[in-house]
């Protein structure tokens, strides 16, 4: 199940508003749903009732026409939000991923290791009554089984640690016989220290607590709602979000209300739905292209702007600086020209230098 278009007419803060969620003409998915879909916009727009709009799908409302593309198994939402208790769903496709996914993981571990007991049992019968059935076949049967069935604990354990080390922690050890995320232990790879969980920082335990369900629930062919994913993020963590929760599951559309330029640097530009208000405080949609919808017609793309200018022009940041920062480029600019016009200049070559650094610029 993916969205492919909002209608909504006079309900709550929107007056008239159209949402085309499919790719644009020239893209070689032209017509069908964004895979991904990033939610901007200013305080006040809707980008939250916006969202519980895709989670209800209000088609009972005469004002709200949503419309999926259901050619999928699956009609499943899996949330995952900054605060879930806004979200007050019917509930009937709706699975908010902080609750009950230990309990799946340990139900699949289960499972897992009852199947390997019995495939080593059959094997172990193949050794003792087949006489050309050697050991190396046994070792080759059961390495190819392993590779066909996966151990969701050690696929938690690679994908986490690649993340995990931009904190300088290594996830140590996964078992059956952890309960919680409290049972977890990590090493610190700066002095080999065990950490455990409480004791980690609050991003490093939001990484943990949305990747880990989000892998136990393995969701295809369904939409994934992340609500502000960058918080207690830094910077360097915000941009590998996106692709980290995109390779979970199969053929699902992820889609995530933010207010990170970061974040929104790692969409495409038909991907992103900024919501402005207009001059008579009615919310639209901020269209990236002139003419038709056609990818050719683009004229702004988040991914290839600077960190000043997705802050512009995209999140319609006024001023590129402060006025303490204007004030000492003032300053910059008359010390240079003065050091054109001195013969000796060392002191004020030297008091440039200084404020070059300060200002983070190359002199």
């Amino acid at each position: 199940m993916k969205i492919e278009k909002i209608e909504i007419k006079d309900f709550l803060q929107f007056k008239d508003l159209e949402l085309d969620l499919t790719y644009p003409k020239g893209h070689q998915k032209e017509g069908q749903p964004l895979d991904k879909i990033c939610i901007i916009g200013q305080s006040g727009v809707g980008k939250t009732n916006l969202l519980k709009i895709i989670i209800d799908n209000n088609n009972h409302i005469d004002n709200i026409k949503t419309t999926f593309k259901d050619i999928y198994e699956s009609k499943k939402i899996y949330l995952l939000g900054a605060d879930n208790s806004r979200y007050n769903s019917s509930g009937k496709v709706i699975t908010y991923l902080a609750n009950g996914a230990w309990s799946i993981l340990i139900e699949k571990m289960n499972n897992y290791n009852d199947e390997r007991l019995k495939y080593t049992d059959k094997l172990s019968n193949k050794l003792l009554n087949i006489e050309d059935y050697e050991k190396k076949d046994f070792q080759r049967e059961m390495k190819e089984w392993k590779e066909e069935n996966e151990n969701i604990l050690d696929k938690i354990s690679d994908k986490l640690n690649i993340i995990l080390i931009k904190f300088n922690l290594q996830l140590e050890k996964t078992d059956k016989n952890q309960q919680s995320y409290n049972d977890l232990i990590f090493k610190d790879l700066s002095n080999g220290n065990i950490i455990e969980y409480n004791n980690l920082s609050t991003g490093t335990k939001n990484i943990i607590s949305t990747f880990i369900p989000l892998k136990i629930h393995n969701p295809k062919d369904s939409i994934i709602i992340i609500d502000e994913p960058e918080n207690s993020f830094y910077p360097d963590i915000q941009r590998m979000l996106t692709e980290l929760y995109m390779e979970v599951g199969e053929n699902n559309q992820l889609i995530m209300a933010t207010h990170s330029p970061l974040i929104a640097s790692s969409f495409e530009p038909w991907e992103v739905v900024e919501l402005k208000f207009d001059k008579n405080n009615q919310v639209y949609r901020e269209l990236y292209y002139k003419g038709d919808n056609h990818i050719d017609n683009y004229t702004l793309d988040p991914r290839l702007l600077t960190w000043t200018g997705i802050l512009t022009k995209v999140f319609d940041l006024e001023d590129d600086s402060n006025i303490d920062r204007k004030k000492e480029l003032m300053r910059y600019a008359r010390l240079k020209a003065k050091i054109k016009r001195l013969d000796d200049s060392l002191e004020e070559e030297e008091e440039l230098i200084k404020l070059s650094q300060k200002l983070g610029l190359s002199n």
